[in-house]
């Protein structure tokens, strides 16, 4: 027995009837063009109904740098940026390490809004100031109220267990946020003996990560790079006066 198959973009034609010229009855010759037609017809038709079925986009604000909602468990309104798109935005250069980074004008670093929290944060943790505005700068562009696409959160993009364990308990306050990043660079400079390519790898993607890689990962290449080239604009920045 052969089994009937169904194909739904298959021309459906029935067979052809003819019938004596004067019996009155009409045969079923259609024209092929008038058959075509009908089926594009009938496509169009499914095409629109299933547009109009699909579901609607979130009540999410849109924007070029990211999507800003309201916090379930704040309620303030924070952007929603993924660092990896970031990476690949136009504008970079490669470096001859095989990284890419991105060209910054040192008159764009003298100074930021938060130049005294990383003053304060710097004192206190023995690290850079030029290093903390550099973590900044890639992280969020000095945003507090940008959250990643893994939940990193404000200015330093903390996670949340990880702001936790440094103290943070508002990781949307700058000044909290930047003393938990400052704490936590610092820790990892430690950890890797004061290597700042190793530390700041750890920090983006974890302690574990690096030690694994027995080295900075591939996919933290990138980050380093653009944390180091952001850290020379602003110490290019601060010599120049």
């Amino acid at each position: 027995m052969i089994s009937q198959v169904s194909y739904p973009n298959v021309l459906n034609i029935k067979p052809v009837k003819t019938y004596p010229e004067n019996s009155g009855r009409e045969t079923t010759i259609t024209a092929f063009k008038e058959i075509l037609d009908s089926k594009k017809d009938k496509i169009k038709k499914e095409e629109k109904s299933n547009r109009k079925e699909a579901p609607a986009e979130d009540d999410s604000s849109k924007t070029t740098d990211g999507i800003t909602y309201r916090d379930p468990v704040t309620g303030r309104t924070v952007m929603y940026i993924d660092i990896a798109e970031d990476n690949e935005k136009p504008g970079k250069k490669v470096t001859s390490s095989g990284g890419a980074q991105t060209a910054v004008p040192a008159s764009s670093m003298k100074k930021t809004k938060y130049d005294e929290y990383f003053k304060a944060a710097a004192k206190k943790y023995n690290v850079s100031e030029s290093l903390l505005k550099a973590i900044a700068k890639a992280e969020s562009d000095f945003n507090p109220d940008c959250v990643s696409s893994a939940g990193a959160m404000g200015v330093m993009q903390l996670m949340p267990e990880t702001a936790k364990g440094l103290g943070v308990d508002d990781p949307y306050d700058p000044e909290q946020n930047i003393m938990g990043g400052a704490k936590c660079i610092a820790m990892k400079l430690k950890e890797f003996n004061g290597d700042v390519r190793l530390a700041l790898a750890a920090y983006n993607a974890g302690s574990g990560a690096v030690r694994r890689n027995g080295g900075v990962p591939s996919y933290c290449t990138t980050y380093v790079n653009k944390v180091l080239s952001y850290k020379e604009a602003f110490e290019t920045a601060n010599s120049v006066g």
